[in-house]
């Protein structure tokens, strides 16, 4: 009987021309390209953030665009010369597919729109997804802007080899080459982060690993910020004639690199350079065929993981909650609950790894620009401070899982401190070290009392407006292992007042102090920086004793309203 419902239901699908899971290529992409477009549409519902983001970045693009022509006319129509555009050329181009490849790898917070993990469910290989994911690919505003800059390139290397081309056959042969070379270009920086982002979504890692390596590359995208923003204090300082000698050999050498091959072809060729042209396009087309090969198979290997799931061990270390040198209850609870979460937790480990480097860039400004040492200094105490207010919305992070406090009658008092000790058992050190190590560098050991001090009272300072601020403004974040980069909360009004009063809970205590030790860093007298320093501590103090009143009476009282406003993530 099944048999012949089978056939009938086959031959009546087959005389309406039904195919069940038969596809074709064409209509694949274009579905795919419909699911990126409406995903992209969707993205900007309720994200007031990220729609602001988006105007500015398509603001800066247009001004980089103005930029790019800009240049691009002062090295050939206004410059009455073109030897430089072909530096120029070459040089940008590699920097742009360097750049597509780079901010992915580097930037944390970054991630396929069509992730090859959510086909896993469907009849399609690798081969079948790859052209239309492709597509998707330039479906995007950086892409979209690329292609602009790139088309601008192109009419203006047009433009050169009318103007400066050595020679009608060599002007022709670029011409003929120059689209098609850029356009594979385009095209590598497309693959690229598609490839990086399929491995990064095959890999066999435990799900802790990937996090900390996104934190490990955003932190090095960061410290690369600040190393470019200290370089450029020192710009005037360079020697053109020695960056005249050393930029071409640079460029030179990244136009024989993957990234830079490709965008060299045309003007190779515009210069007679026929070798060097057929051996740059064989190295462009052989690292496409690898890229496209490699995102291939970690398209195979990320619709297979989707469905076995991460590699585990499954033999994790049970440790005691409570800290050895804590004596147990509820206050030793909650602090080793949350030094395991300043140890596993992304948005914890992002705190944690920011403020270093925060610190190494004022005491590099400092080291060189001599005169801006005491802002940078005071600079670096009240960053001490912000760190304290990281804490402002501890609640916020307990999401769903602060109802374990509520069934257990956790005392709002032990909860709240076990959260600073955490943070104190990991900053404190460090704190004390830095404000040790920075007037050491810059030669004022007189101001060692008073950086120390006033680094630990802004800090504390930070500890108590944030029990305040975390009670009475919580908001709701993005869940525990997630990426910190994509929270939502940042366009929340109620986060951006909570973290506007925290703040102002830490400056404004400390203002006496402030006062008193400019003045005495000013003078020279040691007896009023050492005031200003016990002043902080003092406002630190107070600061912390009220706060956790405030916070405890509130958190006792209230707590179920609390959770409440916290109990879903974004």
């Amino acid at each position: 009987m099944v048999g012949v419902l089978s056939s009938e239901h086959t031959a009546t699908a087959a005389a309406q021309s039904v195919s069940h899971g038969e596809i074709s290529q064409r209509t694949l992409i274009r579905l795919q390209l419909k699911l990126k477009w409406t995903l992209w549409k969707r993205s900007y519902r309720k994200n007031v953030g990220k729609l602001i983001g988006t105007i500015v970045g398509v603001l800066y693009a247009l001004g980089g665009l103005a930029g790019l022509v800009a240049l691009f006319l002062g090295t050939t129509l206004w410059a009455g010369e073109g030897e430089t555009f072909p530096l120029v050329v070459r040089g940008l181009g590699a920097v742009t597919v360097l750049a597509w490849f780079l901010i992915p790898v580097l930037a944390f917070g970054l991630d396929d729109t069509l992730d090859p993990r959510a086909f896993a469910l469907f009849p399609r290989t690798a081969e079948e997804l790859q052209p239309g994911m492709f597509a998707a690919a330039g479906l995007s505003l950086p892409s979209l802007f690329t292609l602009v800059a790139v088309a601008i390139a192109t009419g203006f290397e047009l433009l050169w080899l009318i103007l400066f081309g050595q020679g009608a056959l060599w002007i022709v042969l670029a011409a003929l080459v120059l689209i098609p070379a850029n356009l594979a270009a385009f095209a590598l920086c497309l693959l690229l982060p598609r490839a990086w982002f399929a491995h990064s979504a095959s890999r066999a890692s435990s799900r802790s690993g990937r996090e900390v390596g996104g934190i490990l590359g955003f932190l090095l995208l960061f410290a690369a910020i600040y190393a470019f923003s200290l370089g450029a204090q020192k710009v005037d300082d360079l020697d053109v004639t020695l960056l005249r000698e050393w930029l071409p050999r640079i460029v030179e050498i990244l136009a024989w690199t993957p990234v830079g091959a490709l965008f060299a072809v045309p003007m190779d060729l515009a210069e007679g350079r026929v070798l060097s042209a057929l051996l740059r396009a064989a190295i462009g087309a052989v690292t496409i065929a690898l890229v496209w090969l490699w995102w291939r198979r970690s398209i195979d290997a990320s619709l297979t993981s989707a469905l076995t799931g991460d590699a585990s061990s499954g033999d994790a270390k049970v440790s005691p909650l409570v800290p050895r040198f804590v004596r147990p209850g509820p206050f030793g609870a909650v602090m080793g609950k949350s030094l395991r979460y300043w140890r596993r937790d992304t948005r914890y480990l992002a705190t944690l790894g920011i403020y270093p480097v925060i610190i190494v860039f004022f005491a590099a400004m400092g080291l060189m620009l001599p005169e801006s040492r005491g802002m940078m200094l005071g600079m670096a105490i009240f960053m001490c401070g912000m760190s304290g207010i990281s804490l402002a919305n501890e609640i916020g992070f307990d999401g769903p899982s602060g109802w374990v406090n509520l069934v257990t009658a956790m005392p709002a008092r032990a909860n709240l401190l076990g959260r600073i000790a955490a943070q104190a058992v990991l900053m404190v050190p460090g704190v004390v070290v830095a404000m040790i190590v920075l007037p050491l560098l810059y030669g004022r050991t007189d101001l060692i009392p008073l950086a120390v001090m006033g680094a630990l009272g802004a800090m504390v300072c930070g500890w108590g407006i944030s029990m305040v601020v975390s009670v009475l403004l919580p908001y709701p974040s993005s869940p525990p292992g997630t990426n910190p980069m994509k929270d939502k909360s940042a366009s929340s009004s109620n986060a951006m007042l909570a973290m506007a009063v925290a703040m102002v809970g830490v400056f404004v205590p400390l203002l006496p102090a402030i006062g008193v030790g400019v003045w005495g860093a000013i003078v020279g007298s040691l007896a009023l920086t050492l005031l200003a320093g016990a002043l902080a501590l003092v406002a630190g103090a107070v600061m912390f004793l009220v706060g956790l009143r405030i916070a405890a009476v509130r958190l006792d009282a209230r707590y179920p309203d609390v959770f409440q406003k916290v109990r879903n993530h974004l």
